[in-house]
């Protein structure tokens, strides 16, 4: 025998990546089924590109390198002498990551593309294939999102666009088209700064206060556009604060006349005085815009994503809305960064999928008897893939039918969707009822399992799942899982969600409306009939009278500490609903194998008899690498 050394002997073979839009069934399937038949065949060449670009040796370069050179305040905030300048340095990889973005119109896809209702299904079926090698720069893209959500709502609606001075309207139509670029020269991400001292997602302590003082706003918040700066002085402390190197920023403080506004404040400013190191004039003269950052956070994961502490000294802003009505325009934000967020959630976990199931086509195991085989060979490890992946495939439906009611709400259904699609439809004066309700749900019931599916992925790798594998970024599930982490926090962390969603459906206004709406999608969906039959022992709509009536008939008050109890019943039963439709269309053995291990799981359907461990290995393959490449698979 001879001995192994540190070039010699066994060496690992290293699975292959591949493309997720190909190689992810679940991606496949929300593909064709949240999107209509042309915009399939018209999207699906571009998406395919993208999801082999994002894989690039260029990309993950770019990653390990932001994670290397993470951002950091030069001269720990202050110049040789002492002056504060709070001056911002982020990597290479980060800044070329965030130009990737904006180019491939991350944010822009939502915006501008012609396919009405299904343009944000598409943009975050995007996304998602993105997730796991954008290094955070999605965090920011998410709040850019809210921010040309918001400003366009404001621009295109008749009252509120009437409300808007010619200047007023002259700085939102240039935020806007900056927000909704592809041009990474011209094109702004954004803040979203609501966390202080006081409270996290809780803001009725706010303590930043704005203040009317038109006649201190002087000078340009850009040179180049002659935008003014805005006519309200802002002054506080913001906690916790991501995207500190985004270009303009949407936040919360408190005005004179009471409550809460929201207000639109551009990151830097035009100073005709402003230097360069060896103090020539600066050429655009940028300065920041009364912001001093405190200190940077030092987090768990996205690390090369800047968030900082942020002290605000007469920063000058303008106000979006009415005064005093903040919590709700700040909404508009939370409705796009919540949704980003589930998405961010599935995005990592289809890509630690997508990891393991490569490697579990090369990485060989003992058997007995001195036998070795494959992962993919072994009913254990396929057994808890398979698992694993069924769950992952009822997040996904959740994620992007959630995506899907966001975009009804924002155009008119011109295309007729297919008839899967249809029946979860509701009639558009409760599709914005439905939005409240689907996106806590999502936010809640998607981000947090979402950290154990990854953890587990990385367990499915063994120890090397466990590493930090710069040296082949793309094998990188430890970074993906710590920044998952993040995901039931930030945007309202699981019980924020839960106690929002329980208020929205004892809301005295909206509440009727948001359980009719409910109602109506659970009913629809329970009677389509597509090409599978309904289990004996699944009901549904039995389980959803039930809790409709708890919830109609208890007390805010006494729901409160049964709040996850109740998302997480309502989530199964619309996640059991979507999978019956998605397994309907088109009869896949497939789906109906994991619509049916789901219901057996959660509704107490009683459990078929298990066939041989040859049979059980074969369906297992193929809700892993799915219907047509499950047996392929061990070839």
């Amino acid at each position: 025998m001879e001995s192994s050394g540190a070039d010699k002997g066994f060496f690992q073979k290293a699975p292959v990546l591949k493309n997720q839009f190909h190689d992810d069934a679940s991606f496949q399937r929300c593909f064709r089924l949240f999107l209509s038949a042309d915009v399939v065949s018209k999207a699906e060449g571009e998406v395919s590109s993208f999801g082999q670009d994002v894989i690039s040796d260029q990309i993950f370069t770019w990653i390990t390198d932001s994670e290397h050179n993470k951002p950091y305040l030069k001269g720990s905030g202050r110049d040789a002498f002492g002056k504060w300048k709070g001056e911002l340095i982020t990597g290479e990889g980060w800044r070329n990551l965030q130009d990737f973005g904006l180019s491939k119109g991350m944010v822009a896809t939502g915006y501008d593309t012609p396919y009405g209702a299904f343009s944000r299904p598409l943009q975050f079926l995007r996304t998602h294939l993105w997730v796991g090698s954008c290094a955070n720069v999605g965090c920011p893209s998410a709040m850019q999102d809210g921010a040309a959500c918001l400003l366009r709502r404001h621009l295109t609606h008749p009252k509120l666009s009437a409300a808007l001075s010619s200047e007023e309207k002259k700085v939102f139509e240039n935020a806007y088209r900056r927000l909704t670029s592809r041009d990474p020269g011209y094109a702004w991400t954004s803040g979203q700064w609501m966390t202080e001292r006081t409270g996290g997602s809780d803001v009725s302590l706010t303590e930043t206060v704005a203040t009317y003082q038109p006649e201190g706003a002087k000078g340009f918040a850009s040179k180049q556009d002659q935008i003014p700066l805005g006519p309200w002085s802002i002054n506080g402390f913001k906690w916790f604060s991501s995207a500190t190197d985004s270009e303009m920023s949407v936040l919360l403080a408190r005005t004179a006349a009471g409550g809460l506004s929201t207000f639109l404040a551009p990151m830097r400013k035009h100073d005709p005085q402003a230097t360069t190191l060896t103090g020539e004039p600066k050429d655009d003269g940028r300065t920041l815009n009364g912001v001093r950052i405190q200190r940077l956070k030092n987090k768990f994961g996205t690390q090369s994503l800047p968030t900082a502490e942020l002290v605000l000294e007469h920063m000058r802003g303008w106000k979006i809305g009415q005064e005093g009505r903040g919590i709700h325009e700040i909404s508009t934000i939370l409705t796009l960064t919540r949704v980003h967020s589930a998405v961010a959630a599935v995005g990592g976990v289809g890509r630690g999928l997508g990891i393991a199931r490569a490697y579990a086509l090369v990485r060989e195991v003992g058997a007995g008897n001195r036998k070795r085989m494959r992962l993919v060979d072994s009913p254990l490890h396929m057994r808890t893939l398979a698992k694993m992946s069924a769950e992952y495939h009822g997040l996904m439906l959740v994620t992007f039918y959630t995506s899907y009611i966001l975009g009804v709400s924002e155009h008119a259904l011109d295309t007729k969707p297919s008839s899967a699609l249809d029946v979860l439809t509701p009639q558009k004066k409760l599709v914005e009822p439905l939005l409240r309700i689907m996106t806590q749900l999502a936010k809640a019931y998607v981000c947090k399992p979402s950290v154990a599916l990854l953890f587990s992925c990385m367990e499915s790798l063994g120890g090397v799942g466990y590493l930090v594998n710069e040296e082949q970024e793309y094998l990188n599930i430890s970074r993906i899982y710590r920044d998952t982490c993040v995901l039931p926090i930030w945007e309202g962390t699981t019980d924020v969600l839960c106690t929002d969603l329980i208020r929205a459906m004892k809301h005295v206004r909206g509440g009727a409306e948001s359980l009719s709406a409910l109602d109506e999608v659970i009913r629809k969906a329970w009677e389509f009939r597509g090409k599978i039959g309904r289990p004996t022992g699944w009901k549904p709509v039995e389980k959803w009278e039930v809790l409709r009536r708890k919830i109609e008939k208890t007390e805010q008050a006494d729901l409160m500490g049964e709040a996850r109890e109740v998302v997480w019943l309502l989530g199964d039963i619309i996640t059991s609903l979507l999978s019956y439709v998605d397994a309907g269309t088109d009869g896949s053995v497939v789906a109906k194998e994991v619509f049916t291990r789901f219901v057996e799981d959660k509704f107490g359907v009683e459990r078929r008899v298990r066939a041989n461990t040859e049979e059980e290995l074969k369906k297992d393959l193929e809700i892993v690498y799915g219907e047509t490449r499950g047996m392929a698979a061990k070839l």
